[in-house]
């Protein structure tokens, strides 16, 4: 195994801005560790103008990526074309001969029906 080409990702990864103009990252196994190792820097560097999560090809929002968790799985069923068993189709909706003045009030077909799971 090649330990040359090894990266290390520690778990939170903070960045922040100093009074001296100094912009550094801070590492820790918790998000207070990093908090702890920032504040830290306050005497060698002043105070901290602004601090925020890192966000990059490895971390989100300070978090590293395989840490958060995978989104919920959402089943879509499109029941458009369903007819329930011992009923009618709906009726085609057929277009009005076309007339000089136009209708009165317009209608429109009633939209279909969508059923969301989460798993």
């Amino acid at each position: 195994m090649n330990n040359e080409n090894m990266a290390v990702y520690p778990p939170y990864r903070l960045v922040a801005q100093f009074a001296d103009g100094a912009r550094l990252l801070f590492d820790g196994l918790t998000e207070a560790q990093a908090q702890q190792s920032m504040e830290a820097a306050q005497a060698q560097h002043g105070d901290i103008a602004w601090y925020d999560g890192v966000t990059d090809l490895h971390y989100e929002n300070g978090k590293y990526y395989k840490l958060i968790p995978p989104p919920q799985e959402v089943t879509l069923i499109d029941l458009t074309e369903y007819t329930a068993p011992g009923t009618k189709p709906p009726a085609t909706i057929t277009k009005p001969a076309q007339t000089a003045t136009p209708p009165a009030k317009a209608t429109r077909p009633a939209g279909g029906v969508f059923l969301l799971f989460f798993a």
